[in-house]
């Protein structure tokens, strides 16, 4: 559907605004939303266009975190594919972490990261998934395998907090 059409079929006779739909309609295709998103934008200021895109790359948009993050600078041993690096982990909750990396990552791939425990003597491992990649850093989503992982992770980040 074109995006001139779909507006136009959004338009009331004599409204000069689109009629305000429910925007949990499941009915809406991707270029529907797509042109509804798109007609939006046409009608921000310069300004309100930085904003938005601002807001976007660092992900301030739909956040769905379900954890406090807790800023901690640390450095951060992690593996992707086959490359390993080391950089500094910038914040950290229960259930994922944000770096600024050395390289550039893609959303999805999987990190297996090495944290040395609170007492320095001995580390754990963690897989983990990039969700979230801009010009920042890196956020990934922890993958917990085990009961024993989660209560670890959970000690780990108490430690932080406490």
């Amino acid at each position: 559907m074109k995006e001139s059409y779909f507006i136009d079929k959004l338009l009331d006779e004599g409204e000069q605004e689109p009629k305000k739909l429910d925007l949990i309609d499941d009915k809406l295709s991707k270029d529907d939303i797509r042109a509804l998103i798109y007609e939006m934008i046409n009608k921000m200021s310069e300004e309100e266009m930085h904003r938005l895109l601002k807001d976007l790359e660092e992900g301030q948009i739909g956040d769905r975190r379900q954890c406090e993050r807790k800023d901690f600078l640390r450095v951060i041993d992690y593996k992707v594919g086959d490359n390993y690096y080391r950089d500094f982990i910038q914040n950290i909750s229960e259930t994922g972490l944000f770096i600024k990396p050395s390289k550039t990552f893609s959303v999805g791939q999987t990190v297996s990261m090495t944290f040395m425990s609170p007492d320095e003597q001995s580390p754990f491992k963690i897989n983990g998934e990039i969700v979230r990649v801009h010009t920042g850093g890196i956020g990934i989503k922890f993958k917990i395998e085990s009961q024993v992982q989660r209560m670890v992770l959970k000690s780990y980040i108490d430690m932080i907090q406490g």
